[in-house]
């Protein structure tokens, strides 16, 4: 019987530098161990063809599955979305609409601190006023916690200057967590299946992505975060969404990313094991589950 083929669509760093996270080493490397075909190319690679959607000169009806790492270039993504939308729901890891609707900060809120969002600072100044208490501040478009300032009700100004310097951009205003300084967990799901979870813990008690130096520790899941990644995981399965990692703050979801979700090497290095063949396993039963919804 022939090896599964698996094609990872990998583009170059969009910030510059290196990479924030190494999903475009870990794994094309998890499934070449577990002696699948692994093909890489960019994402710009997808076109049509009249004999259908191919990458390079690979038909894409070649492959098993297609897995994206991160959205690609900015330029030409929703047309990109657009072409990738005509593949069936499985043959793509995350389902190409779910990219643009269930990924970030906007989705998922009904688990979420409560929270305002707008594109012009008086709503958000309002709101913050007219609740006070600490908030926190977060372009809705932004990643790896850039751009996040924790804010008392009385400073406007702060909202007024970060929403002037991306005019246009949606912000979120956030309840503040204390719960926060403890550390967020962040756990890696596949196919609604628990690969694994890490506390990251924030160094000044708000910024706890491993890109703005936080601590990671080994962690266990709490009876309600099981309970509340276990709900989002069966739903994110629904939606035809394979990969994401789930971040929570006590038994309160923060965000559900899958684009890029950050975190294999991580878990290897914190339990001193290999995490990439339960993460083939789990994509292989992706794959085979019959549709649904």
């Amino acid at each position: 019987m022939p090896s599964p083929q698996i094609l990872f669509l990998i583009s170059p760093h969009s910030r510059g530098g290196e990479p924030v996270n190494d999903n475009a080493l870990t794994l094309p490397k998890a499934f070449r161990d577990a002696g699948w075909q692994v093909s890489e190319a960019e994402h710009g690679s997808i076109h049509r063809t009249p004999a259908g959607l191919a990458s390079n000169a690979n038909p894409v009806s070649n492959f098993d599955l297609i897995w994206p790492v991160g959205f690609g270039p900015r330029n030409g993504f929703f047309d990109w979305l657009q072409l990738m939308s005509e593949l069936p729901a499985r043959k793509v890891i995350n389902a190409p609409a779910a990219l643009a609707l269930k990924h970030g900060k906007a989705a998922w809120a009904e688990h979420c601190p409560d929270h305002h969002i707008a594109a012009d600072a008086p709503t958000l100044i309002s709101a913050m006023q007219a609740e006070p208490g600490d908030w926190v501040l977060k372009p809705l478009a932004g990643s790896f916690g850039e751009g996040v300032r924790r804010l008392r009700s009385d400073e406007a100004q702060t909202i007024t200057e970060a929403m002037s310097a991306r005019p246009g951009e949606y912000f979120m205003l956030q309840r503040f967590l204390p719960a926060i300084a403890q550390g967020e967990t962040r756990t890696l799901v596949v196919a609604g299946r628990q690969i694994g979870s890490y506390l990251r813990v924030p160094t000044d008690d708000l910024h706890a992505n491993l890109a703005q130096q936080g601590r990671a520790e080994a962690t266990s899941l709490s009876p309600g975060q099981s309970q509340l990644v276990g709900n989002i995981a069966q739903e994110l399965t629904r939606q035809h969404i394979g990969f994401a990692s789930i971040d929570t703050v006590g038994d309160t979801l923060m965000e559900v990313n899958i684009a890029n979700p950050g975190g294999l090497g991580t878990l290897g290095q914190l339990y001193g094991r290999d995490f990439g063949p339960a993460l083939v396993r789990a994509t292989e039963s992706f794959i085979a589950e019959p549709l649904s919804g």
